[in-house]
């Protein structure tokens, strides 16, 4: 580990244990729910992005949330907060609730969240940041005991896996169909969707490290020329279709294509990055699995 994920390790670890005094510890005790914090009592949190809201109910701290990011699945009774870089901090202030848990990103209005509550930016772009962050999480919570465990099953599933230098050559493509402007949107090797890839045991099509849009050109997947092409598709649909292979009639040079090894994994929150991406490496183990072996008619 370097020594920028060491910084970030302790700062947010000293943060979480800073603001977890803030919150009711009436609420909990151990590493069950006593009573659902009240949305006007400031007990609970908001939590404004998907992976932060999906890490509080994997860890059993779903009664803890009391406003969630619009971008969130719906939980019954819980209310909407707008989203991290365009907060409703109107809604926000009149819900009472005075611990915000955001995403690093660029753009955030970080003046305008501090004047609504206490901000706990949680960075989220590598395999080392969710661990940490996952732990940071648990401790605001007080569910530090469940946190632990999870992000002791991220890294170990997903920090640095060896794959076999002969394993499959995979792309995995964002999205049902290829981008009509030009080329498929893919998943970066550089990314954490591309490390549960590797955890799969597969090897990125992409070698290299991508910056900046994750599009890449047609004359650049003929040029790349996986072995499986592997959509991920954030829909509620079937696995492929025929609509889906229709797309790569006109590169039937391909070898994939060739070997009708293209398929989809398909669900609502594929595209997430929290305790999901555990459950996706084995989906994608699963599909690839079938591919390579033939699964697929033309």
């Amino acid at each position: 580990m370097d020594r920028g994920s060491i910084f970030i390790i302790i700062a947010l670890a000293s943060l979480a244990v800073a603001i977890s005094g803030l919150l009711s510890t009436d609420e909990f005790t151990g590493n069950a729910a006593v009573e659902s914090p009240d949305v006007n009592s400031g007990s609970g949190v908001v939590s404004l992005a998907p992976c932060i809201t999906g890490t509080l109910q994997s860890i059993g701290a779903e009664s803890a949330i009391s406003m969630i990011s619009d971008y969130c699945p719906q939980i019954a009774g819980v209310a909407r907060g707008g989203t991290a870089l365009a907060p409703d901090l109107e809604r926000i202030v009149r819900s009472g609730c005075r611990i915000l848990l955001v995403r690093s990103a660029a753009g955030l209005p970080r003046d305008q969240l501090a004047r609504v509550g206490e901000t706990i930016e949680l960075p989220w772009s590598s395999v080392e940041q969710v661990v940490a962050s996952i732990r940071a999480i648990g401790a605001v919570v007080h569910r530090e005991s469940s946190a632990n465990q999870l992000a002791d099953r991220f890294e170990k599933l997903l920090a640095d896996p060896v794959v076999a230098e002969d394993a499959p050559r995979v792309l995995l493509v964002i999205g049902s169909d290829l981008d009509a402007s030009g080329g498929p949107w893919v998943i970066k090797p550089n990314s954490i969707h591309g490390a549960v890839l590797k955890a799969a045991g597969f090897r990125n099509a992409i070698e290299q490290a991508m910056s900046g849009t994750p599009q890449i050109s047609y004359e650049r997947l003929l040029a790349i020329d996986p072995d499986i092409i592997l959509h991920l598709n954030g829909g509620r649909g079937a696995p492929a279709d025929q609509s889906l292979l229709d797309h790569y009639q006109k590169l039937s040079g391909l070898k994939a294509v060739i070997g009708g090894a293209v398929g989809e994994v398909s669900g609502p929150r594929i595209l997430d990055e929290g305790p999901e991406l555990l459950d996706l490496v084995r989906a994608i183990r699963a599909e690839v699995t079938r591919l390579a072996a033939g699964g697929a008619q033309w």
